[in-house]
């Protein structure tokens, strides 16, 4: 009996074999940078009286880059998932505000660092829960708020904002920032995009933050779009299904 075999064309081959380098890649960096974490926390917390100023400085820094890489393996993990169908939501009643008041929290001395005025407002309380994944949508609306912390320069302002919408929830996240180019507007939700005019302003991004938000938000359910004017700010908008 013959065994029928998919041929696969020269790109999709291609495209397996990057998957599979990803995946296999970004498992294997987990281990290392996982015990370097566990270090650097027990050298940051623990005794450090012998330490130099300048010393406790560079722990810091490389600290710091540390999660830089393990936030960029995670990306590159969800990114495999999402494309090869693996990354299936339980979708569930949520509280989006509770979530959203716990981002800003955590963003709270950038926030004061950067003299930002941020507002959160909802329409009205107690409001509807919407369904989706609490974890994926922590990481996703957390995605665009961190985009707006990030890129809005200081004393800047920044609105979040809650409401119904036609059987729906309406997300809004508006940013004073430096905005997105024009001709370059068609790429924003693409893997790996970042604005010519923030690559000077930051550098450390990985350009997969907003693929990864629109995947999750279209797979709750809802949808994302934005509008932007470059050097006058950005404004998200995304919706999320009401829960039964």
């Amino acid at each position: 009996m013959k065994t029928k075999f998919k041929k696969l064309t020269k790109k999709e081959t291609l495209g397996t074999i990057q998957s599979d380098f990803i995946t296999l890649t970004s498992h294997q960096l987990r281990t290392p940078l996982s015990a370097m974490k566990w270090l650097l926390e027990l050298l940051k917390e623990g005794d450090t009286a012998n330490l130099t100023k300048k010393q406790k400085s560079y722990i810091n820094k490389i600290y710091i880059s540390n999660e830089r890489m393990i936030a960029l393996v995670n990306d590159l993990l969800e990114v495999t998932r999402l494309e090869s169908g693996e990354n299936k939501l339980m979708l569930q009643p949520i509280d989006l505000t509770t979530i959203i008041r716990s981002l800003i929290r955590e963003k709270e001395m950038v926030i004061r660092k950067k003299r930002l005025k941020i507002t959160f407002t909802v329409e009205r309380e107690p409001f509807p829960l919407v369904r989706t994944e609490a974890t994926k949508i922590k990481q996703a609306v957390g995605n665009i708020v961190n985009n707006a912390i990030l890129y809005t320069p200081d004393n800047g302002n920044i609105l979040v904002e809650l409401k119904r919408q036609d059987g729906t929830v309406l997300g809004t996240v508006r940013d004073s920032g430096v905005g997105i180019p024009k001709d370059q507007q068609g790429q924003v939700f693409d893997k790996f995009f970042r604005g010519n005019n923030i690559l000077s302003f930051e550098t450390t991004g990985t350009g997969l933050g907003l693929f990864i938000t629109k995947a999750f938000i279209e797979a709750s359910g809802g949808k994302i779009w934005f509008n932007s004017e470059e050097g006058k700010g950005t404004t998200f908008y995304f919706t999320l299904p009401i829960a039964e």
